[in-house]
This record gives structure tokens, C-alpha cells and sequence, in this order.
């Protein structure tokens, strides 16, 4: 008996000893202990042209955002999301939701962690822009991104809208043509403040940002890896 219970300690300890190195060799267990990195974007999205009585309402009330996306930390300060979150670009059913025409112009606000952030650089065609932000999570490295997926690949997206963590599993389907350029798509699902979410592969690779959902085909669009890291280059190039 007292050989049992010394065996079964051994085994306790072992795998006490060795869960960390376990999660330090998985990536992707990595990642997801850290939440892939994302962050909430609370966007406060108003008509453009509105008159001066009316915005100076607006900083004498508490201006509560009307709309979520998520973000992801690329760089010290740096995030990158879906460019059609932060400027406006809404659909005509979310146009609808918040009260919008079809022809309004519209001008967004962005704070993560109650800090205001800026667009310093964006790709509107592959829908990515870079933000740059104070209180974000610092990140030392750049993410690794895989250049091009295999056919039903597993794939995951870390969403954080409005600060609430979601994690989904899909596969990967196959390109995709959206307005002119190529996107990918996968069967995974999504939701309203997607926007934005990294996608991983299961070696903690970015396989692309999260861009917005098809619902008449079930699939959601992603703006590929390899753009993303065009964008981050491009940035760190200067103007």
C-alpha cells in the first residue's frame, strides 16, 4: 500500500512538473493562455457634418459606445483590426440597427481600455487597419503567419467584443473573391463584433483577420495572413 501511495505521488509530481513545459511547447496553448493577444474596440460611430450644439452635447453626456469589434496586439502600442469597423464602412443592415441612412457619412471613435485610438496605417481593400493605442498588452515578437492554408484545415478565432472572450473552432474552405480582391473563407462561425478577431491555425500561425460573415453561403471571410503582414511592413517602412 505504502508503495502505491508513493507511486501515485511520483505521478502527481511528474505531471505537475512537466504541464508547463507541456503548454511552453504548444503554441497555440500559448496563445490561447494569453487570449490570443485581443483586445475590445468600443466604437462610438456618429453621422459626419454634425452641428457644433450637438457635439458639444455629446462631451457634456457620458458617450457610451454603440458598436464592438475586436483588435489584436501586433507590436508595443500596435493593433490591428477589419479597416470597415473603424471607418464606417457598415452594412446596410447595421446602417439600419444604429439608425443610419444608406447615404449618411459616417466618422467612428475607437478606445480600447478607455484610451482613444488613432488609424496610423490601413489597407481598405484587404478591409485591415493598423491602430496605434496606449494600455494595450505588450507584445515582444511579431506573429508568425501562414502564407497559405491547406483545404479543411482547422482553424481558430479569439474574439473579444465588448470584453467578452469567445473561442471558435472551424476548417479552412478555400478562397474567396470579395470586391475585387482575394479573401479567404472558412466554416466557422461568427457574430456581431467578429470584426477584426484573429484567425490561428493550430501552430499559432495568423492565418488572416477575421473581415465579416456571408450568411447566404454560411462562410466567413478573412483578410489572408500574407496581407497583413504587408500591412505591418509597410508601416514599420515609414511613409
Amino acid at each position: 500500500m505504502k508503495r502505491i501511495m508513493c507511486v501515485l505521488a511520483f505521478v502527481v509530481v511528474a505531471a505537475t512538473c512537466l504541464a508547463p513545459e507541456c503548454a511552453a511547447d504548444d503554441p497555440l496553448a500559448s496563445v490561447l493562455k494569453r487570449g490570443g493577444y485581443t483586445v475590445s474596440l468600443d466604437l462610438n460611430i456618429n453621422r459626419k457634418g454634425r452641428g457644433s450644439l450637438q457635439r458639444v452635447f455629446e462631451l457634456l453626456v457620458d458617450e457610451r459606445p454603440n458598436a464592438y469589434a475586436t483588435g489584436f496586439v501586433v507590436g508595443d502600442g500596435l493593433v490591428m483590426t477589419a479597416y470597415h469597423a473603424v471607418s464606417g464602412g457598415l452594412s446596410p443592415y447595421k446602417r439600419r440597427l444604429l439608425g443610419f441612412g444608406p447615404d449618411d457619412e459616417l466618422e467612428v471613435k475607437v478606445t480600447i481600455n478607455g484610451c482613444q485610438a488613432t488609424v496610423v496605417k490601413f489597407d481598405e481593400g484587404a478591409d485591415l487597419a493598423l491602430l496605434r493605442a496606449c494600455r494595450t498588452r505588450k507584445r515582444a515578437e511579431v506573429p508568425a503567419f501562414q502564407v497559405s492554408p491547406g483545404q479543411d484545415e482547422s482553424l481558430l478565432v479569439i474574439a473579444q467584443p465588448n470584453g467578452d472572450k469567445m473561442v471558435r473552432r472551424g476548417v479552412f474552405s478555400g478562397p474567396y473573391t470579395f470586391r475585387g480582391q482575394q479573401f479567404w473563407s472558412a466554416k466557422i462561425e461568427g457574430r456581431d463584433g467578429y470584426s477584426g478577431s484573429p484567425v490561428y491555425n493550430d501552430r499559432a500561425e495568423l492565418v488572416g483577420v477575421f473581415s465579416r460573415y456571408d450568411f447566404s453561403r454560411n462562410v466567413a471571410l478573412i483578410s489572408p495572413g500574407i496581407k497583413a503582414r504587408k500591412l505591418l511592413e509597410d508601416y514599420a517602412a515609414g511613409p
